[in-house]
C-alpha cells in the first residue's frame, strides 16, 4: 500500500515518479484513461511486461496510481490501476507549500515538481524536444566544485538564448514562440534514499 505524502518527502517522490520515462509513459496513459492494467499498458507502450509491471509497482508504492480492480482473466487475476492526484491531495493550493513553508531552495525545487506533474499530466513531455534527464554520482570534493561551475554556466547559457529569442520576437511579434521550462538541479542524495 502506497505511503502517504508528506512535505518532508513528497519532492524526492515526485522526482522519482518523473525520473524515469517509463514512469512518465505509464503516467501520461493513465492520466488519458480511467483505467489499465499492466498487461494493457504494456501492449500499448510497447515494452515488455516486466518493465511495465515493476514501473506499476514503482509508482503504486510511491502514491501516483493505485490499484481500482481486480478481474478474473483466463485463470490468472489482472490489476488495473487509475493515477491518483496526489500532490493536490496532499498539498493543497500553492499559498500552503510557499516559499514560507520550505526552507530555502526547497520551495522552487517544489515549484518545479508541480509545474512538471501539470505539465505531464497536460502531454508537455509528449513534444519532440522536451528531455528528462538523471544521473546519480558520487562526488568528491573536486567533482562537486566542477559540478557547480558547469551549473552556473548552464544558468548564464539559458539566460542568453532566453535574451536573444526575447529580442527576436520583439523585432518580429509574428514569430511563434513555445513556453517551456529548463531545469538543471542538484542537490545531495540522503543517506538511505533509494536512488531509482
Amino acid at each position: 500500500m502506497a505511503a502517504e505524502l508528506t512535505a518532508d518527502h513528497v519532492d524526492a517522490r515526485v522526482v522519482k515518479a518523473l525520473s524515469h520515462p517509463t514512469r512518465a509513459r505509464i503516467l501520461n496513459v493513465l492520466r488519458d484513461r480511467e483505467l489499465a492494467s499492466p498487461v494493457e499498458l504494456s501492449a500499448e507502450l510497447d515494452l515488455a511486461l516486466g518493465t511495465v509491471g515493476y514501473h506499476v509497482r514503482r509508482l503504486e508504492e510511491l502514491g501516483f496510481i493505485e490499484l481500482a480492480r481486480r478481474t478474473q482473466r483466463r485463470g490468472a487475476v489482472e490489476h488495473h490501476y487509475r493515477a491518483r492526484q496526489v500532490l493536490d491531495e496532499q498539498l493543497g493550493d500553492a499559498e500552503s507549500v510557499g516559499a514560507g513553508a520550505w526552507p530555502g531552495r526547497a520551495a522552487e525545487a517544489l515549484a518545479v515538481m508541480r509545474t512538471a506533474q501539470a505539465a505531464l499530466a497536460r502531454g508537455g513531455f509528449d513534444a519532440l524536444p522536451a528531455c528528462a534527464d538523471r544521473r546519480v554520482l558520487s562526488l568528491d570534493a573536486r567533482g562537486r566544485e566542477e559540478l557547480g561551475r558547469l551549473l552556473t554556466r548552464w544558468q548564464a547559457t539559458v539566460e542568453r538564448i532566453a535574451h536573444a529569442s526575447s529580442r527576436r520576437v520583439r523585432r518580429d511579434p509574428s514569430l511563434p514562440t513555445h513556453r517551456c521550462v529548463a531545469v538543471a538541479t542538484s542537490f545531495e542524495l540522503p543517506a538511505g534514499l533509494d536512488a531509482d
